[in-house]
């Protein structure tokens, strides 16, 4: 019985062990299970987030190729964004004066001049300026970049800025020290060199200082400088100025003038000016050209002309032809005072004045033999009549275009007309050695 006892109890052990063995191993692979399954969820979110993110990064780059194969289909889009910005690094360019291109500054001029005319604070300077660039005759119809000129040019300008800084009152008065040289040095005056480098940079860019025509750069830092001689020049009238946000345009007709003789029409210029805070004078002055320009006349009349003979016609055509070897020759007995010429131009025109070639310019010979003008009256249309005397003469050598310089008479208005015709009397003229008839050559409108 004893031993019954013992057997039952070690089978309750035992089956008591292995109910706690298996509820402790239960406990731990619901422990287990919950771990997987918690690591299986995070797996699960971490997959959807990257899943996410690829499928954002896919759709931008969807985005991104269609936008471009929709630009592409175009076959537009991507041209018309590259267009755009090398328009504005143009615009960046023409902005830098100082790297500014022949070509830009005719751009510049050409949009300038379809605006209005303005009246800036500074047309006193900038006229200034313009005389001593036209004064040392360094534009030309091919322009010039003023600072990129050969040193003979810049020589010449040099030398207008000096004498404008010497003479008289300029906005240049003062700018820079010029003393007499003295004994110690062969010119007339010196200039630091130093003061010259800041003040020519600051007026017209400037960059080097070189010998040139009457003055050379000496070791100890001056500049020697000599008066030239009495030289011919050339020089603006009815200026007109126009204004953008980076630039100043200056221009109207030009003439030269023989320093002695006549005048004759150069055409029209234009100086264009860059607007710099830098230069203690707000302006630098970069670029000048002529335009050669004149206003076309369509037509012309005659209240009289010699009939045409031997081959040459003397009809009032003659006077706008470009030829200076014909002529209008007036018509009617004694030298033809009270005789008229009516231009009518190709349109309606801002008309500064005309240039009248007198006498029969062909040869010395005929223009001794005829008559000529000496006094005309100039009609240019709403109450704006001129009356001048002209002169000519011939000094029995030279060719047709020195005798038309010669000749050569200007008759203009204070201000500009806008008129579509003129009318020229004559007034006063003498007859030649041998006819009375009195001869034009050539007449030209600006």
């Amino acid at each position: 019985m004893k031993k019954r006892n013992l057997i039952m109890y070690a089978v309750v052990t035992s089956m008591m062990l292995a109910l706690l063995t298996a509820c402790g191993n239960g406990a731990n692979d619901d422990k287990q299970t919950a771990i997987t399954q918690e690591n299986s969820e995070i797996d699960e979110q971490n997959d959807d987030k990257e899943a996410s993110v690829n499928e954002v990064e896919n759709d931008d780059g969807e985005t991104e190729a269609e936008s471009a194969d929709t630009q592409n289909a175009d076959g537009e889009g991507a041209g018309e964004e590259i267009e755009t910005s090398d328009e504005n690094d143009d615009k960046a360019e023409v902005s830098d004066f100082k790297n500014i291109t022949k070509e830009q500054c005719v751009n510049e001029i050409d949009a300038l001049r379809s605006q209005e005319p303005v009246n800036p604070a500074l047309t006193e300077l900038m006229a200034e300026m313009a005389r001593c660039a036209t004064f040392a005759r360094i534009i030309d119809e091919q322009g010039c970049i003023f600072k990129d000129m050969d040193s003979y040019k810049k020589g010449a300008l040099r030398t207008q800025i000096y004498k404008d800084i010497m003479w008289g009152e300029t906005p240049f008065s003062g700018a820079i020290t010029i003393s007499d040289a003295g004994e110690k040095y062969n010119a007339d005056m010196i200039i630091p060199v130093d003061e010259a480098k800041q003040f020519l940079n600051e007026v017209y860019g400037e960059e080097d200082i070189t010998d040139a025509e009457h003055m050379k750069v000496t070791d100890d830092g001056y500049i020697l400088f000599s008066f030239g001689d009495g030289d011919p020049w050339e020089l603006i009238e009815h200026m007109r100025f126009f204004e953008d946000d980076n630039y100043y345009l200056l221009t109207g007709p030009s003439f030269f003038d023989s320093n002695g003789g006549g005048m004759s029409y150069m055409g029209y210029a234009d100086i264009l000016f860059a607007k710099n805070p830098d230069s203690r004078y707000g302006v630098t002055m970069i670029y000048g050209r002529y335009r050669k320009e004149t206003i076309k006349v369509s037509s012309a009349d005659a209240s009289s002309s010699l009939p045409d003979a031997n081959g040459k016609t003397y009809g009032a055509a003659n006077l706008y032809d470009g030829n200076y070897e014909t002529a209008w020759v007036e018509g009617v007995k004694g030298t033809g005072i009270g005789e008229t010429i009516t231009l009518h131009l190709n349109e309606v025109s801002n008309v500064f004045g005309i240039q009248l070639y007198n006498g029969y310019l062909a040869s010395g010979d005929l223009y001794e033999k005829n008559g000529k003008v000496t006094e005309v009256s100039v009609d240019f249309g709403g109450g704006n009549v001129v009356t001048k005397e002209v002169y000519g003469g011939y000094y029995g050598w030279g060719s047709v275009e020195d005798m038309a310089a010669l000749n050569l008479s200007t008759i203009e208005l204070d201000k500009p007309v806008t008129t579509d015709k003129i009318v020229i009397t004559i007034k006063n003229a003498e007859a030649g050695n041998k006819y009375d008839d009195t001869c034009i050559s050539e007449i030209t409108v600006y």
